[in-house]
This record gives C-alpha cells, structure tokens and sequence, in this order.
C-alpha cells in the first residue's frame, strides 16, 4: 500500500508523541457499545424533541404534541425539525400543511437519500449529483443538511412558500438568486443554489481570515465547522488508513453516528501509487446508512448511494469513493457527554 499525504502526518504526529482521541481503546470501546445499544434508544433527533418538549412554555408544548400527532408516521419529520432549532410555530406549520404536498415531495422531505439500498437518488426527474469538479464536498454538506433540517428539504423540494419559516441556508441561496438575476423555479435550481451556498460557506474562511480557493474544492479542516445537524458539534478526525486498527476505530465511530441518525462525512484520495497528484484527500462522499457489515455511501459525483467496505481500502478504486480507494478524513460528532456517538 502507498502512502498519502494524511498517513504521512498521521504517523508524524505519532512519532512526535502526538494523540488523536478517537483511536484509543476507550474512545473505541465506546463507540462500540453505542452502536450495539443503538435500536434499544431514541435516536439524536427524537431525544432533542423530547428534551425541548421538556424545557417549553405550556403553550409550546401542546403545539409540538398536535404537530406530531397529526403527522402519524411521519413524526420523525418534526422530531427533525425541532432538533434543528427552527421556530415552534414554524413546526406547527409545517405539519398543518403536510397532507398538502404532494406524495413526492414529502418522500423527498421525509428522507432526502430517497432508499436504503445502493442505487440512484433522484428526486423525480433529478439526479442529485454534484454541480462540478468542485462541489462534492458543498453536495456531501447539502445532502446531510437535508437530511439534518427538514426546512431544508421542503425548500429544495417546493420552495419558499408564504408564511413558511426559511432556513438560512435556502435564505442565502434565495438572496443570491435575487442579486444574480438566476430563478430558483425547479428542484434542479433550489439544489445547485445550495451547493453553492454551501461551497461559500466552507471556503470563505479556508485559509483564516482569506477565503480558501473555490477551484480546490472544501478543505477538510473546515467541513467540520459548517456542518448544522440536529444542533451538534463536530470535530475533524485524521486517519492513517494503512494501520488496521485506525480503520477499526474509524468503522466503529461511523457506525456508532450511523446508527443514531448522523451521516458522517469522508475525504477520499488516492495514495502514492498513483502519482503524487493522488496522495492530497480528492473527493467527499458522505456515509448515510448501514449495509451489513459495511456502509451505505452518498457519492455526488454519481449522485446515488453505494455500498462500502472498510476492508477494501488500499485495494481497488471504490465506487463508494468515487473511484478512489483511500479515507484520509472523517467528520465526527463531538463528545458532549455519556451518551453522546464519537
């Protein structure tokens, strides 16, 4: 196996007495022991709905307890939408008017990804594919948004409708388009208008106070500070995947985030095998389910989800990657207390 860019520093700091948190024993054990106990709780979206039902006025409360009534079983819906801080009133909103949408549009909004299988995500007649060369990492970040923020999704789906509580992503999509002159009139407009957001949002501040090049695509130290799901903190995490037991912990703390609802997002690369060109992290994907043994993974560039080993790694191009076949970053929910998944 070749080396990469990501491996060489992982195994410098290691030489220099260095400690990446999660490959411990104790940070693995951990993981593991969520990720097997996952099916017996609530996931992150339910306990933050349930925590915020308990901290509400009167008023509040009632409200959120007609809004997952009426939405039967499709209370995940406002479970989401509530762990994404939106405006009570918005919730209630955006229940009342569920039964209005059309079937698609609310399997659009229910689960962005669409299946739980490999396959195409399409959004009716719309592949859900990166824009160009250099938005697979805006697309990753698009994708786990929606799925994260059901406000988002609506928006992707239909647009702003009156009265509705606006994201402030679909905000900034929606003000550029103003500016720019560009209508948001389709699903295909709304999701490019967010990429582009999003790509904003990762580079502006790429390089400290100089935004980041748009050409070079997201660098990773960054993806985990614009990444808002479910009101969660995030933490980059460096991975030399040549060490078995690095790919061990890092399957275990994705698992761990899969398996309570919370996509993990991944940098792909190539090693030094294939020239030096393939040795810097190249491409995002975004892991959004499990597969057996493996994990289900959104790729942009194909726009559809496939199935990924672990132990493949170093192998053969993986389509899961995009055609590359090393992970040298992952995007990991912070430690916030016991019960908390990496």
């Amino acid at each position: 196996m070749g080396w990469t860019l990501v491996s060489l520093a992982a195994r410098a700091g290691r030489a220099l007495g260095g400690r990446r948190g999660f490959v411990s024993e104790a940070a693995t054990g951990r993981a593991i022991t969520l990720a097997t106990g996952a099916s017996d709780r609530p996931d992150v979206f339910a306990r933050r709905c349930s925590r915020a039902l308990s901290r509400v006025s009167f008023a509040d409360k009632k409200a959120l307890e007609t809004a997952l009534h009426e939405m039967g079983q499709d209370a995940p819906v406002i479970e989401r939408a509530v762990a994404s801080g939106a405006p009570i009133e918005a919730v209630a909103a955006l229940a009342a008017s569920w039964t209005e949408l059309d079937p698609e549009d609310r399997a659009l909004i229910r689960y962005p990804a669409r299946r739980r299988d490999p396959g195409a995500v399409n959004w009716g007649a719309v592949r859900a594919t990166q824009v160009d060369q250099t938005t697979c990492g805006a697309a990753s970040m698009a994708m786990m948004l929606m799925i994260g923020d059901p406000f988002v999704a609506a928006w992707v789906a239909v647009g702003y409708r009156g009265g509705w509580y606006m994201p402030p992503e679909a905000l900034a999509a929606s003000v550029e388009a103003d500016v720019s002159g560009h209508g948001l009139h389709t699903v295909a407009d709304r999701w490019e208008a967010l990429q582009r957001v999003m790509h904003s949002l990762v580079t502006r501040h790429g390089l400290g106070l100089l935004p980041w090049p748009l050409a070079l695509g997201s660098p990773p130290w960054r993806l985990d500070n614009a990444t808002r799901f479910g009101g969660l903190r995030f933490r980059g995490a460096l991975v030399d995947d040549a060490r078995d037991d690095e790919v061990a912990a890092l399957g275990a703390h994705i698992r761990a985030a899969v398996a309570d609802g919370i996509p993990v997002p991944l940098y792909a690369s190539g090693d030094s095998a294939g020239g030096l060109e393939s040795v810097i992290p190249r491409h995002v994907v975004l892991v959004v389910g499990l597969d057996g043994e493996g994990f289900l993974v959104y790729e942009p560039s194909t726009g559809a989800l496939h199935k990924l080993d672990l132990g493949a790694l170093g192998g053969e191009p993986l389509a899961a990657l995009g055609n590359w076949n090393r992970v040298g970053w992952a995007v990991l929910p912070r430690v916030r207390a016991a019960s908390a998944s990496a």
